[in-house]
């Protein structure tokens, strides 16, 4: 699960402000649901509220919120749109967008309510967040507040290496809200600017993390040392579940690692899990970039396929 409240404090703590936009309510066809949210700073966005006209025009009132100096504590705006007549595109429903702009009069606030299952955001005045207990996700009936989640769901996906291939898919399963857990075995192997969101594990044996990992958790093994690949991909073949499990390599590799993996006692239906080549064929080239590219496009697919059957 990843936190918007931590998201949000970095961003405090580095460029000073940030806003919270927030799709409150949605009626007709839009591009996402009500409840997606996005952060905005000066210079980037976490999340996305559906892109296209409307996040454009959101962004741009945000940053307007982030450049007012003389802003008082716990400013708001609730902008509405109609997405045919005001934004010209064809979805053609309407939605409402909270923003909330925090800094560090707000921060102190936001760290007291990071352990939240629930936040209540009011719609106007200056009042601060609150916690929501177990009041339900949504507009309250005299929509005078919004009650959203303080963290938002994504499956967690374990990312066992951090080379140039690593660095190149880690902001990709990011953007497609998995939550991150990034495995190497030293600090210095991971970038200097860990891409927000990600969760760095630093473990002189990775197949302890894989052992802990929970079940319905998607492993990725693209780490620089086959022993290394072959030794994670046992323990997660050998455990107690796992969603999915993909291994970098060529079709020789796979051949290989099949053969070495079913002496080592794993049997052929837990074999038959262990998708190696990662990716969608179809994606070709070996530049990390397309490499990344294949691999985030098949675990997308594999997400949806999860989500589908629960």
């Amino acid at each position: 699960m990843t936190s918007w409240i931590e998201a949000a404090r970095e961003r405090i703590a580095r460029d000073g402000v940030v806003v919270r936009a927030s799709l409150t309510d949605v009626k007709g066809s839009a591009p996402r649901e009500a409840g997606a949210m996005m952060l905005i700073t000066a210079d980037d966005i976490w999340q996305t509220i559906g892109g296209g006209t409307l996040e454009f025009t959101v962004m741009a009132r945000a940053r307007e919120m982030l450049a007012d100096s003389a802003a008082g504590a716990w400013q708001r705006v609730v902008m509405r749109a109609a997405l045919g007549p005001d934004m010209g595109q064809c979805c053609g429903g309407q939605v409402r967008v909270l923003l909330e702009r925090f800094g560090p009069a707000e921060d102190g606030v936001l760290a007291a309510l990071a352990g939240c299952r629930a936040l209540v955001h009011p719609l106007q005045g200056t009042d601060p967040l609150a916690d929501a207990g177990d009041t339900a996700i949504g507009l309250d009936r005299g929509a005078k507040s919004f009650v959203a989640p303080v963290t938002l769901p994504g499956r967690p996906v374990f990312l066992y290496g951090a080379g140039h291939i690593g660095r190149a898919l880690a902001p990709h399963l990011l953007a497609l809200q998995l939550d991150l857990h990034w495995v190497d075995i030293e600090s210095g192997r991971f970038p200097a600017d860990m891409p927000a969101g990600a969760r760095r594990l630093i473990a002189a044996d990775p197949t302890v993390v894989a052992a802990h990992a929970p079940d319905h958790a998607i492993h990725l093994v693209i780490t620089h040392n086959h022993t290394l690949d072959e030794a994670i991909c046992h323990r997660v073949l050998s455990g107690d579940g796992f969603a999915r499990l993909g291994l970098i390599g060529s079709a020789t590799k796979a051949a290989r690692f099949r053969s070495r993996l079913g002496k080592a006692g794993i049997d052929a239906s837990a074999l038959d899990r262990l998708v190696c080549p990662v990716g969608l064929a179809s994606i070709t080239g070996k530049h990390p970039a397309r490499v990344a590219l294949s691999i985030a496009a098949g675990v997308a697919i594999w997400q949806q396929e999860l989500d589908e059957t629960g």
